[in-house]
């Protein structure tokens, strides 16, 4: 192996490292030194205590070791694999089912030797015991049993691609381990690691790749166990830590820019508005509205998050602000994710603002029609522009920007957001959010924002009742719909699907197409019903909508589609299939599309009991008794993580930070001293004496990630 090496090395450098193994890397984002060395394990395997295979017994999980005596296919009706090891006290079997022949007759050789672990189980036919369908991170195979001697251990099992094995990887890994230091990691001085009871990062990551014998299993599922391994704490601290800090340095490098324009409060668009609505602003509404005014007057760009519940009135809030920045003579903006939403919005303002003067610019116009608004743009003769993702592009030119909105901006990546904000001379910013940032997120993510939230509804007439309904009791919810669409009323019916899918994890959901066929068969086939869904036409869903709207539809079967921007005020019945399969937050905003208007509302979750965990069922309790959306925030955030409030990148969900092993949802605690820790980061003596290496280790581990803060 090549001596010289250290993190910013290519991985080419290491001995068996060809442009094959180059390729297959690659796709895992493995490149250099340090990925290698940050590419965490996602388990392990105890293979420290291993079991004669004559002392096993029934449905116990053991690990057990032998040699390959018989490997190859058996003559069935199926397709099955077998084979045979032994210890030395006696035969085990092993079968797979439909197996991928040509794998498993390359790496079960006869005389190869293997450890297994997994749980044991006795066929009625045979007398041998035996496993079926081990997965590849349930065993390794050795030339010799020497091998196999000297990996009696705890072992690390590794995320695979295709052409990548376990015992490569850990190969690599251990080799590069065991003879070389990466010491340039190591940053924090004693003070923190004593108060933290953490490890360098040299020491933890040896550990967690290469385990100590006498250490205890870790469990990466488990936050206790987690916390209590020493090792892995100290990587998602330290991980945690230089996220914190440097969305720290970007804040105070990056004061909020300097405006080539200022308002001035002129109150004739806004004097109108007030005139028109036609009810009055709660305090919230109004204390918001004076913070906006109060940055849109300032010498600097106003960069503010508005979150306010479902129903809270925020619209109005973003229409108040658009208003304020015509009567100064400046253009604005308002984007939403979906054309949903969008045609709301345009609806909406349609109400208070000169039609003229508005503009509505999304993918389903005609192209002559797009044509017209971009060069109204240009001019300068819309003020008002509401639209989707068509105003990020770059053929779209405004004439003096003075202000966006951003609607829902979770739901838009921080590239999108970026290319928005471009546009004009530095425009004001208001991010507005019916989905509540949890507090602990907000003052880590959020820190550049002056956030604003509305604390009282006012637009919401009626409280909404929710109900759990156990499918058997459908046709009773059925008597029910009937007799309020009877009344006049409307009504939503919710699926997670669009089709029945052939994949097994999907045959018990409720998909829309099956429900629409359904209800041709039952009384509510004398109504008007349509369906809607993402894979229909911007025009069709757009018409359906409409008619909606007009009451000329009594009932939606419907997606997640119509989670935001949807205001029927004569629907007064949500019913959410499968209601399990969405997260809290999610549901509260479906919840949302009712009780906008004067009339009793409901929202009902249908469920199957037999068929649900305790841990869906005590999710869905939590939901029906709390109408609060900053609690279920809370509460989402425990149990899904942070992949439902931020849409960093591209990436709308999951490891949305490329982190490479902190996760959010599972180690909150450790997010929070790392916080507490960056508060007073400048007592600590590693910060005084390594800033420098601080702002390298920021630029390796994040790069342009946290560059994009300021437009999370």
């Amino acid at each position: 192996m090549n001596r010289k090496i250290d993190i910013s090395s290519k991985i080419s450098n290491l001995n068996g490292i060809g442009p094959k193994y180059l390729k297959i890397f690659e796709k895992i984002g493995i490149n250099s030194i340090l990925d290698l060395l940050l590419y965490f394990p996602r388990s392990y395997n105890d293979y420290r205590k291993i079991k004669n295979i004559i002392d096993l017994k029934p449905d116990e999980e053991v690990t057990i070791k032998g040699e390959v005596i018989l490997s190859g296919l058996i003559k069935s009706r199926r397709k099955i694999y077998e084979v045979q090891i032994n210890d030395g006290t006696s035969n085990f079997k092993i079968i797979w089912f439909n197996p991928i022949y040509g794998y498993l007759k390359d790496n079960f050789k006869i005389g190869s030797h293997i450890i297994l672990s997994g749980k044991v189980l006795k066929s009625k036919n045979s007398k041998i015991y035996q496993m079926i369908n081990p997965s590849p991170d349930k065993y390794l195979i050795f030339d010799s049993e020497e091998n196999i001697e000297n990996f009696a251990n705890i072992s690390p099992t590794y995320p695979l691609t295709k052409g990548l094995s376990q015992n490569k990887i850990k190969n690599l890994i251990q080799d590069l381990l065991r003879n070389f230091s990466f010491s340039s990691l190591d940053i924090l001085s004693e003070d923190i690691l004593t108060e933290q009871n953490i490890l360098q990062l040299s020491e933890a990551i040896k550990e967690i790749h290469i385990p100590d014998k006498n250490s205890n299993l870790v469990d990466m599922e488990s936050s206790f166990s987690i916390y209590k391994s020493k090792a892995h704490k100290s990587i998602i601290f330290f991980e945690f830590l230089i996220l914190c800090l440097g969305l720290k340095i970007i804040n105070s490098n990056n004061p909020k820019s300097n405006k080539k324009h200022k308002s001035k409060l002129v109150n004739s668009m806004v004097d109108q508005i007030k005139e028109k609505i036609p009810f009055s602003l709660t305090k919230s509404q109004n204390d918001v509205i004076k913070e906006i005014y109060h940055d849109m007057e300032s010498d600097n760009q106003m960069n503010r998050l508005l979150q306010g519940d479902v129903g809270s009135g925020k619209t109005i809030i973003g229409l108040m602000a658009m208003a304020y920045s015509y009567d100064n003579n400046y253009q604005s903006c308002m984007i939403a994710p979906t054309e949903i939403l969008a045609d709301q919005h345009y609806y909406y303002l349609k109400k208070y603002i000169p039609h003229e003067e508005l503009a509505l610019l999304k993918s389903s116009l005609s192209l002559k029609d797009k044509e017209i608004i971009i060069n109204n743009i240009k001019s300068g003769k819309v003020k008002f522009i509401v639209g989707t993702h068509s105003l990020f592009q770059p053929k779209i030119i405004y004439k003096n920007l003075g202000l966006i909105v951003i609607d829902e901006q979770h739901r838009f990546g921080v590239e999108q957001r970026k290319l928005m904000i471009d546009k004009g001379f530095d425009p004001h910013i208001l991010t507005m959010t019916a989905t509540p940032i949890p507090r602990t997120l907000s003052s880590i993510f959020f820190s550049n924002f002056d956030i604003s939230i509305l604390k009282n509804i006012n637009c919401k007439k009626q409280k909404i009742v929710t109900e759990v309904v156990d499918k058997k009791n459908y046709k009773d919810l059925i008597d029910s719909v009937y007799n309020e669409i009877s009344a006049g009323r409307q009504v939503f019916f919710l699926c997670p699907l669009i089709n029945k899918s052939e994949n097994d994890e999907f045959l018990d959901l409720v998909d829309v197409n099956t429900l629409y066929n359904y209800f041709k068969t039952t009384k509510l086939s004398e109504f008007n019903f349509e369906i809607v869904h993402g894979e229909l036409s911007s025009e069709k869903k757009e018409k359906i909508m409409d008619e909606f709207r007009k009451g000329n539809i009594d009932f939606l079967i419907s997606t997640t589609v119509i989670e935001v921007g949807v205001d029927i005020p004569n629907a007064s019945i949500m019913i959410i299939h499968n209601p399990e399969r969405f997260g809290l937050s999610q549901l509260h905003q479906l919840r949302g599309r009712v009780g906008r208007g004067n009339y009793k509302s409901h929202c009902y979750l249908v469920v199957d009991n037999k068929k649900l965990n305790e841990k869906s069922l005590e999710r869905i309790d939590i939901f029906s008794e709390t109408n609060d959306g900053f609690e279920l925030s809370e509460v989402d955030l425990s149990i899904r993580g942070p992949g439902a409030f931020y849409g960093a990148g591209s990436q709308q969900s999951g490891n949305y930070l490329s982190l490479n092993m902190a996760d959010i949802k599972r180690d909150l605690e450790i997010l929070k001293d790392a916080k507490n820790c960056c508060d007073k980061i400048e007592k600590y003596d590693f910060f005084k004496k390594n800033y420098d290496q601080i702002l390298e280790n920021i630029n390796i581990l994040w790069g342009k990630s946290i560059n994009l803060k300021k437009i999370l």
